[in-house]
């Protein structure tokens, strides 16, 4: 079977891209802005170059119209960071998809906890062992799209100590998707 992707509905090309594209690495992005802040999970995400480092995520609009909080928030200070989660997050996860008023929290919502190891970004969520502090480089509009890719250049990465070793082998298990479920080492979490 093939499938024209340019005339099916935009829920459709969705559902058949994210569930045959996987797994979907998940950045699990941190802003703040006027005091608030703000996390919220992106699995069209990926990494495309290594020098410069460099990311993209596509990140879509509120159901008003007006960009979501996570793109207001980077196109205003330029910062970012990107956590990259772990099965025991799963739960935060899925909360912190909500969508809440600008100037509300998930953090304080869902009590999800946080710590701050670089005093110029964001904070990372408490028990991941991976974060990127990131800042805006560019967009790039895709006609007809409800989407805007960004690209963001990727300064420093944080790690916990127990899965990096001293010639930076890094060695750990992070959450992705894959349709409608969480995976992580091939093994399927509910959402």
């Amino acid at each position: 079977m093939i499938l024209d992707l340019e005339k099916l509905e935009a829920n459709k090309c969705y559902s058949i891209m994210s569930n045959s594209i996987f797994p979907r690495p998940i950045a699990w992005i941190v802003t703040e802005n006027s005091g608030v802040i703000n996390v919220a999970p992106f699995s069209y995400f990926a990494p495309l170059t290594s020098k410069p480092a460099v990311a993209v995520v596509s990140i879509g609009k509120k159901e008003s119209g007006e960009p979501k909080d996570t793109l207001a928030n980077i196109l205003d200070t330029k910062k970012a960071t990107i956590c990259i989660p772990n099965s025991s997050h799963a739960d935060f996860i899925s909360k912190s998809a909500t969508s809440l008023s600008k100037d509300s929290s998930e953090i304080e919502e869902f009590n999800i906890p946080t710590k701050r190891v670089n005093p110029d970004f964001p904070p990372i969520i408490e028990g991941v062992h991976a974060a990127y502090f990131a800042t805006f480089r560019d967009s790039y509009e895709i006609e007809g799209s409800p989407t805007l890719p960004i690209f963001l250049n990727l300064l420093s990465v944080y790690f916990d100590d127990l899965i990096i070793n001293e010639n930076l082998k890094v060695d750990m298990k992070a959450l992705g998707r894959v349709g409608a479920f969480f995976i992580t080492e091939g093994e399927r979490i509910k959402a």
